[in-house]
């Protein structure tokens, strides 16, 4: 995904995913993503949604 999405020099993607795993997100109904990612269907959950975001299809 990563590789996918541009420009890497300068980026840390490990501190991202950090963050981004620990923080609340609206389109997971203001879940954090580590939280759901422990339910029945929350890796597919994930997964979907980093999908639409690297696609620029927000919902």
């Amino acid at each position: 995904m990563l590789a996918e999405s541009g420009e890497q020099a300068g980026f840390d993607a490990r501190a991202w995913l950090d963050h981004w795993l620990t923080g609340v997100v609206p389109a997971l109904g203001n879940r954090r993503p580590i939280d759901v990612l422990n339910e029945p269907d929350g890796l597919e959950l994930v997964r979907s949604l980093l999908s639409r975001a690297q696609s620029g299809a927000y919902s």
